[in-house]
């Protein structure tokens, strides 16, 4: 217990001291960015209507009467406040989520979004990335996270991650990643437990030629969940290998040997995990896709599982494009290593088409799906939201 102890508190002081150190050691010089410089302020407002057709995320057997379904009125106040220099980009914004069903009333409530981002050019060779972003959500469905089953139970969570990357030589790069990531629920429940993970990564690539490098890398991952009671470790090495496919086109894999340390149940377990991903731009939007396979720890069960995911994107940012279409989808197989936890297949799906009025002025349709499958009897739960919103929003710009 000692040893866990000291290896949690010592994972964020080393990512600290990393970046202090390599950091100094390098010269100034100036971020990229067509950005206008200066501080902008933008307040705005949504508001609209929603179809949910499962709000109590109800598993439903084909033999049995369809899931409840209501209308709801969603109103969202946002701002957000940017600034932009030669060497320094910082964002942060705030969203909230007010909801009033037509019918199950005792669902309304109010949940909120903030995030955060920094990314500073501390010198020539070195750059810093720190991202922040906080959810509190009525669904687990929302979550986006490993392991917890779907629930009509309110959660919060809290994501952050920091890197340092840093060029040692012409041909050389460094990088070393932080992230911590929580979650909690409001309800005390069997299935669903929280709990925190620290980590650290480190990745050391070398260019071979202009579009191709290869790489090491090594990461650990400090667990701590249902109230501290379940321990977990998780080593990852192996080799990395990234690609210019084209002129905007970039694959990247990663493959090599995992070792998870259940610390509670004294059980090791070893094995290979991979990742690939793929990333298209072009003038007016970017496009990727990816998957992953590897151990990872369980939030609603309060243990650990072998993942699979495999996902896709799709962004059209609102200052290029008039008409624009924000899109993600997501399928996610756990099999946890303890018999009496749940095996989870998870498919998210979230799209949004608009279109730019005025300036001021979006409208805006979306639809999302959630579906998960415990691959029992009985035990699939499926959710669809559709709806339309009109968005108002004003940048100002702070002299």
């Amino acid at each position: 217990m000692k040893t866990w102890g000291l290896l949690r508190h010592a994972i964020p002081m080393v990512a600290m001291l990393a970046t202090a150190a390599v950091a100094h050691a390098q010269d100034m010089t100036e971020l990229s960015t067509g950005r206008t410089p200066g501080w902008t302020f933008t307040p705005g407002f949504s508001i609209g209507g929603v179809f949910d057709s499962n709000v109590a995320l109800l598993s439903v057997s084909p033999t049995e009467q369809r899931a409840e379904s209501d209308r709801l009125l969603l109103a969202e106040p946002f701002a957000a406040l940017d600034f932009v220099s030669k060497r320094t980009e910082f964002s942060t914004g705030y969203q909230g989520y007010v909801r009033r069903y037509m019918e199950f009333s005792q669902l309304n409530g109010f949940d909120q979004h903030g995030r955060a981002a920094l990314r500073r050019l501390v010198s020539k060779r070195v750059t810093l990335d720190i991202t922040d972003d906080y959810a509190r959500v009525p669904t687990t469905d929302e979550l986006e996270v490993s392991g917890v089953p779907f629930s009509r139970t309110g959660a919060r969570r809290n994501s952050f991650n920091g890197q340092l990357v840093a060029r040692l030589s012409k041909f050389t790069d460094l990088s070393v990643k932080y992230d911590n990531t929580w979650v909690r629920f409001d309800r005390t429940e069997s299935l669903l437990t929280g709990g925190v993970v620290n980590g650290l990564a480190t990745r050391l690539s070398r260019r071979l030629r202009e579009r191709v490098s290869v790489g090491a890398e090594y990461g650990v991952r400090l667990a701590e969940l249902n109230e501290g009671t379940r321990q977990l470790a998780f080593h990852d090495a192996g080799a990395t290998a990234a690609f210019s496919l084209g002129a905007r086109t970039t694959a990247a894999v990663g493959a090599g040997y995992a070792l998870l340390d259940d610390r509670t149940l004294n059980e090791r377990r070893t094995g290979p995990y991979v990742r690939a991903e793929l990333e298209q731009r072009t003038e007016r939007a970017t496009m990727g896709a990816a998957f992953e396979r590897s151990f990872v720890p369980s939030f609603g069960f309060g243990g650990s599982s072998q993942s699979q995911q495999l996902r896709a994107f799709v962004r059209m940012p609102l200052d290029a494009n008039r008409l624009y279409l924000q899109g993600s989808a997501s399928w996610r197989r756990t099999d946890p290593f303890v018999t009496d936890e749940l095996p989870l297949d998870t498919t998210l799906l979230r799209t949004s088409l608009g279109y730019s009025a005025t300036r001021i002025l979006r409208l805006e349709g979306f639809y999302a799906f959630t579906r998960q499958d415990s691959r029992i009897a009985g035990g699939k739960v499926n959710r669809q939201r559709v709806g339309a919103n009109v968005v108002i929003a004003q940048p100002m710009r702070i002299e």
